[in-house]
């Protein structure tokens, strides 16, 4: 009870903050800039995968079940914070990538910002999380993210990785896909595995967004533009 007291103090003076500081930027250039402070105030979350696709599998677990109950601690995580919040999926429902992007390009009014929450699973040793981008409004959005994540949950740091994937490049507003552990390693495996773990990756996922927020891109450096087509599903990833 204690510690649901802490937690709920701690997010009620998150939201507070958010609101102090104000709407300066808020529907600037009309669309979300977070590589500027208060750049954005909708963050549409993504649940990996759902229905006939379960996504990756390891150790007894399976993918779709736990992005949907990461997202829903993210989605309830942003909301005390004073963010809005859009889920592309509530239930174990499949919707193509494509679909994905239509739902996270009807949010670019809103000053959004994309987040698809996903675990790992490989043939190969392999343990901790990784935080994917493509686009440079992006990039800070990203580190901060993966930051955040490793300072809460301790996972192994695997990095931030610049990958052209459907849900990284062909959205029309800043996005990231997040890889919270593998469900391949058996340590990993034995944290995720656990709802209160899990619930400790979406307050990380949570803070690192909030972070972005108050301080854009300040003290991260640049990263080049790059010109690529958009991710096909004949791609040889894609999420």
């Amino acid at each position: 009870m204690n510690r649901a007291i802490t937690r709920g103090l701690a997010l009620a003076a998150v939201a507070l903050a958010i609101l102090e500081t104000g709407c300066a930027n808020y529907g600037a250039a009309g669309g979300a800039d977070p590589k500027q402070p208060n750049g954005f105030r909708t963050v549409v979350v993504d649940a990996g995968h759902g229905g006939h696709d379960s996504g990756g599998r390891g150790n007894g677990l399976v993918e779709k079940q736990l992005t949907l109950d990461t997202a829903k601690d993210l989605e309830s995580d942003l909301r005390a914070m004073g963010f809005r919040v859009v889920m592309t999926r509530r239930d174990d429902t499949f919707y193509l990538l494509d679909d994905r992007v239509a739902m996270a390009n009807a949010q670019r009014g809103n000053n959004a910002v994309l987040v698809s929450v996903h675990y790992d699973a490989s043939g190969r040793s392999g343990n901790g999380c990784t935080t994917f981008y493509w686009r440079v409004d992006s990039h800070g959005l990203a580190v901060r993210v993966q930051q955040a994540l490793v300072a809460e949950t301790g996972l192994n740091n695997v990095g931030v990785v610049r990958r052209r994937l459907r849900l990284t490049r062909n959205p029309d507003i800043p996005c990231l896909l997040v890889e919270c552990g593998y469900m391949t390693s058996k340590s990993d495996a034995a944290k995720i595995s656990q709802p209160e773990f899990r619930a400790r990756v979406a307050m990380g996922i949570a803070k690192g967004l909030r972070s972005q927020f108050e301080l854009g891109d300040a003290g991260i450096p640049s990263v080049p533009e790059l010109h690529e087509p958009l991710s096909q599903a004949s791609d040889r990833r894609e999420y």
